[in-house]
């Protein structure tokens, strides 16, 4: 009941709605639903009006973890538990414009790769850890094998931004 309501909603701040989780309460007291599933939507509306980009790509994540056995039809294996909650954690402690130059992909060994909108530059995310390859300007810079951590993760992001 939670999630079908939160997606049959839409709210986002105006000039007479300033996106305060006060404002978005007022505006979700004139719905009939229990006041429990009015705070959770009242605090997904505003996270996802003040954070749109994190957003976006934790829905990606809800997506890409629903991918089944030979999801591409060729043998793909779904998309790790793992790793599904490991880049949930990075984007729950990032910034919301870390997530704007990223494209979140799967790939047909269960790892997930971010791509970059604006560089030729890719990150794959496995279980406990990630390789990552970048072309900025002629200039290259890759790594195997990297120790995943939310904190290394995030820099290795920035750093090709």
């Amino acid at each position: 009941m939670q999630q079908q309501a939160a997606n049959t909603i839409s709210w986002s701040p105006t000039s007479t709605r300033t996106g305060t989780y006060a404002d978005v309460m007022t505006y979700l007291h004139g719905i009939d639903m229990p006041r429990e599933v009015k705070k959770s939507v009242g605090r997904q509306l505003l996270f996802e009006a003040e954070n749109e980009n994190q957003a976006k790509a934790l829905d990606r994540l809800d997506y890409l973890s629903t991918l089944k056995e030979n999801w591409d039809g060729y043998g793909a294996a779904p998309v790790s538990a793992v790793v599904v909650e490991n880049l949930k954690k990075a984007i729950k402690t990032s910034r919301d414009d870390d997530w704007e130059s990223w494209m979140i992909s799967p790939a047909t060994n269960g790892t997930l790769t971010l791509q970059s909108k604006l560089h030729i530059a890719s990150i794959s995310v496995g279980d406990e850890a990630y390789s990552y390859y970048s072309c900025i300007n002629g200039d290259e810079d890759w790594s195997d094998n990297v120790k995943f951590s939310v904190k290394s993760l995030l820099k290795t992001m920035r750093m090709i931004v």
